[in-house]
Formats: C-alpha cells, structure tokens, sequence
C-alpha cells in the first residue's frame, strides 16, 4: 500500500502544480496588483492557472510520442495502411483528453475555493476553451515531439517553450500592460488565446474594470483553431518522415 500511496502521491504532483503558484505567486503578485481594489489578484490569476494545466497536459502529452520511437511502438504505427494526419490527430486527440481532464479536476476544486461563480454560460465557454485551446496546444506539442530525436532534446525545446509562452499569455498580468513589442509576440502565441477565452468565461464580471478578456471571442476561437490546423498540418509530414525510415528498418530486417 505504501508503493501505491507513493504512485498516486507522484500523480497528484501534477495536479497540484497550480495550487502552488496560487499560494506562492499570488501572494507576490497580488502585493503590487495595482487592480487589488477592483479584483482579488487569485481570482485574476484563476482563468491563467487553468491555462497553465492545460498547455503542460496537452504539451507533455506529446511525450509520448518521443518515447514511442524509442521504444519502437511508434515505428509499429506508422507502418500500418493508414494515413498519417489520422495518426496525428489520434495523437492530438489523446494530448487533447488529457488537458483536459486534468483542467476539469483543478477546475472543480479551484473555482469553489476561490468562490468564483461564473453562472452556467460562464461554465460552458470555458468548457469549450479548455476543449479547443487543449486540441491546439497538443497539436503544437506534438509537432515539437515528432521533429526531436531523443528526450532529452525534447525537455530542452519544452523548457524554451513553456515559459515564454506563460509569460506572454496575460495568465499573471493583463497583456495590455506589456511593451508593444512584446505584445507583438502574445498574438503568435496560442496559450494567450487560450487564457483570454477563459477570462472572458470566468472574469466577465469584472471586463468594465478591464481586466476579463481583451480580444474577441471570435478571434479567441478562430485563433485557437487556426494553431490546431496548422500543428496538425505541420506534424503528418513529420511522422511520414518517420514512417519512411519505418518501412525501410522494417525491409532491412526482412
């Protein structure tokens, strides 16, 4: 029992990481959050927390795929008579589920801790933003997988990835506030769609004071979209590379 407590325990690490930025970053933050008076920082910090499970499920689910072609189960795929976009998008789809539910569980808890109510549409928008910006950030991820060779190059590229991404997405502080030049980057980045869709879902309540979401809803969706069809694009010819050299270790051994 000690063994499995241990399993669970490290499982729960995971999802435990936004609770920690709650606690640690949000104190920080909150102190010089110069819209104290109009929001509690924690529940400013709620729509990008969710975001941040999101993009580390949907990312690090693509992984897999890594550790697939090193332990020879990818090669098995991609030899089989079907297409390579359906192999992406079965990838894509399964980084998708994982996001997701693991944004639906910090979710459950997160909200009722934080007491924020955002009403049933509230909760359907952001259903729907953690569905869609899961797709398009697993699609990303899954490119990034398929044109590395090892793992560790993986985790190189995840960590020049991630915290940009974070960091220009207005999970921490409104995008407005940023240098125009780094404003310029937060368009071409998916996860700050994925966080001004879910502001608009959960901070409706506080957008006069300016500080819910700051771009369309439209443009959030057909943004988040666009990043899916593009990563799952650019990922089939990837692993049609990999298939190629697939067929040709499998006619070697034959």
């Amino acid at each position: 029992m000690r063994a499995v407590y241990g399993i669970v325990a490290r499982e729960f690490i995971r999802v435990a990481r936004p609770f920690v930025w709650l606690i640690f970053a949000g104190a920080g933050f909150g102190a010089v959050f110069t819209g104290a008076g109009e929001i509690d920082y924690r529940r400013y910090m709620a729509p990008g927390l969710l975001g941040m499970v999101v993009m580390f499920g949907s990312l690090l689910a693509a992984l897999s795929t890594v550790t697939d072609r090193d332990a020879g189960v990818l090669r098995m795929v991609l030899v089989a008579p079907i297409r390579r976009s359906t192999i992406a998008l079965g990838k894509a789809a399964g980084a998708m589920g994982l996001g997701m539910a693991q944004a639906l569980v910090v979710g459950v808890i997160l909200l009722p801790l934080l007491r924020l109510w955002p009403g049933a549409p509230g909760l359907l928008l952001a259903l729907a933003a953690i569905a869609v910006s899961s797709l398009a950030l697993g699609a990303l991820g899954l490119v990034l997988a398929a044109s590395m060779r090892s793992i560790e190059n993986f985790a190189g590229v995840m960590n020049f990835v991630v915290f940009p991404m974070l960091f220009l997405s207005g999970a921490l502080y409104p995008v407005r506030r940023l240098d125009p030049a780094l404003q310029a980057l937060v368009y071409v980045n998916p996860l700050a769609y994925a966080v001004d869709l879910l502001k608009h879902a959960l901070l409706a309540g506080w957008a006069a004071a300016g500080y819910g979401g700051e771009l369309p809803v439209l443009l959030d969706f057909v943004a988040l979209a666009a990043f899916a069809v593009v990563g799952l694009a650019g990922a089939a010819p990837l692993l049609a590379r990999e298939g190629g050299v697939a067929r040709a270790a499998f006619r070697e051994r034959g």
